[in-house]
């Protein structure tokens, strides 16, 4: 715990890789109040990392809220809105129970036309899988830019706005 709240950067780097490679013990609450403050840091790297350990790997819900922040604008790097569109919609998915506020976020992601194309697919998969849609492995399978993808349009208006968890 205390490495993650260190002012040497690589310290609390290092931290957080050793906590993606536990595999046995879920991480404290104060651990995660710790990760939380990581993922609003100025720097990318640590909220990248943040995500990566605490809600990619661990999939631990209190994060989802931030998230979804991160998706709904508070997040401008590329390559960390991937990975929290990706740890969302996995986090859902784990859980095994809909959330539907998520399901809108990403819906929303995916339907922003003035968003990444890539970062677009990514929230329609990460979406479809938390939804009971696809498998891990189809989900994997697909490409990330949403302009490959088959898109059920229809069915992600009405998530976006709320009205449905299957198409």
């Amino acid at each position: 715990m205390r490495r993650l709240t260190s002012n040497d950067t690589e310290e609390i780097l290092d931290a957080l890789r050793e906590l993606k490679l536990d595999k046995g013990t879920p991480p404290s609450d104060e651990v995660v109040d710790a990760g939380l403050e990581l993922m609003k840091s100025p720097d990318v790297e640590l909220r990248y990392e943040a995500i990566w350990a605490l809600c990619l790997h661990w999939g631990h819900m209190r994060t989802l809220p931030m998230l979804r922040a991160m998706l709904e604008g508070r997040e401008k790097d590329l390559e960390v809105l991937l990975l929290a569109a990706r740890s969302a919609g996995s986090m859902v998915e784990r859980c095994g129970s809909p959330d539907e506020e998520t399901f809108r976020v990403l819906a929303r992601v995916a339907l922003n036309e003035s968003a990444d194309a890539e970062l677009r697919g990514v929230a329609y998969t990460s979406l479809r899988a938390a939804a009971g849609l696809l498998s891990a492995q189809e989900e994997a399978r697909l490409p990330d830019d949403i302009r490959k993808l088959d898109v059920e349009w229809e069915w992600l208006r009405a998530m976006a706005t709320g009205r449905s968890a299957r198409p």
